[in-house]
């Protein structure tokens, strides 16, 4: 089997309502999506979700990147998945999103060829679902607070709540939440660098204490570990890096600093399956607990998260809930039983996904 070409196309998936967080407001995310062909017939399909305040892309940029990345593809066997992905990665490390699209399409071919689901190339499935928990973007703290709710109605026991403006404001959002859906509902907040520095993110911490809260994720900007550092030195709370950790060489860094207590792994910051890996390895011998994050990619990227988290049962958490909150999903085969908010694996070869 050979790859004969690259079809690279636009996706912007539109959102049921704007996300919105410390760095930013998105009722659309421009994401693209990649068609990789065989002369076998078999097509493996992958999802670029870049973000320029995470990854440093652009839906532009990204389309550049695969574009040019097809010259080092086509003609080549697609089931050596990790010297082709070497040889994109020595090229065009700076283009993760980029990456993750050609590595989720190379393993979803590789799948489909051998007649398996990706997890069973990963090592097998560990566990037959995934528990999903929804994210209540930044807003006014009575709209938090309405959302909380409504998320509570549907079945959640545990929310991410999106933080990061002042302290104070923040304290607001936290306190009318907590008012409207009571304090047994475990609470992971997520500031995406909103707080900047250590002083600032210390002083938040040490008053959050009664608000059940899990651990707190990205409280400084993400080029100071040191201050990251010093806040995981200095509060109880368990602290997340998100935006400071992209790489296995990174989670190596931040365990040698202390700079966190966990690791968020998404496969948009590192390029793909196959990296993810390398960091959870890294990570696990650290000794540092790992969730699998969300760009809110489509039921593309969704399930190759997805297979990533049923062959991995080291990783504690799940954050696929892209697909529950886009009104125009390209694809089918990321299946969540809302009843129970987790999400079911495909049997089918490769990711399980198929076009609409």
């Amino acid at each position: 089997m050979r790859i004969t070409r690259l079809e690279i196309s636009k996706l912007d998936l539109k959102l049921q309502a704007a996300l919105t967080v410390a760095y930013g407001s998105y009722a659309e995310l421009n994401y693209a999506l990649v068609k990789v062909h065989t002369d076998s017939g078999m097509i493996g399909l992958g999802e670029a979700s870049p973000d320029p305040q995470v990854t440093g892309e652009t839906q532009e940029s990204v389309f550049l990147a695969l574009h040019e990345m097809s010259n080092l593809l086509v003609d080549k066997d697609p089931m050596d998945v990790v010297p082709l992905l070497a040889e994109c990665r020595k090229r065009y490390m700076a283009y993760p999103a980029a990456l993750a699209a050609i590595d989720m399409a190379l393993y979803d071919l590789a799948g489909q060829s051998l007649g398996v689901p990706v997890y069973q190339l990963l090592g097998s499935k560990a566990r037959s679902e995934v528990g999903l928990y929804p994210v209540v973007p930044l807003d006014e703290p009575d709209v938090m607070a309405g959302v909380a709710l409504q998320f509570i109605g549907m079945g959640a026991r545990m929310l991410k709540v999106k933080l990061g403006t002042k302290p104070e404001e923040d304290l607001r959002r936290l306190q009318a939440i907590r008012n409207t859906v009571g304090s047994e509902i475990v609470l992971r907040l997520d500031i995406n660098q909103g707080w900047q520095d250590a002083e600032t993110a210390i002083s938040a911490i040490r008053q959050l204490e009664d608000f059940n809260v899990a651990y707190i994720e990205q409280p400084v900007r993400d080029d100071d570990l040191k201050g990251m550092a010093e806040v995981s030195a200095a509060v109880d709370l368990p602290i997340m890096a998100d935006e400071s950790c992209h790489t296995a060489e990174d989670v190596l860094k931040i365990a040698c600093m202390h700079a966190a207590d966990m690791i968020n792994i998404k496969l948009m910051k590192c390029g793909g399956i196959y990296e993810a890996g390398r960091m959870l390895a890294v990570a696990e011998a650290a000794g540092l607990p790992c969730i699998l994050g969300s760009m809110g990619e489509s039921s593309i990227g969704s399930a190759a998260g997805l297979h990533f988290v049923v062959s991995h049962p080291s990783v504690t958490a799940c954050e696929l809930i892209g697909p529950l909150f886009i009104t125009n999903d390209p694809a089918t085969g990321f299946e969540v039983d809302m009843a129970r908010m987790s999400a079911i694996p495909s049997e089918l070869p490769g990711l399980g996904v198929r076009l609409i």
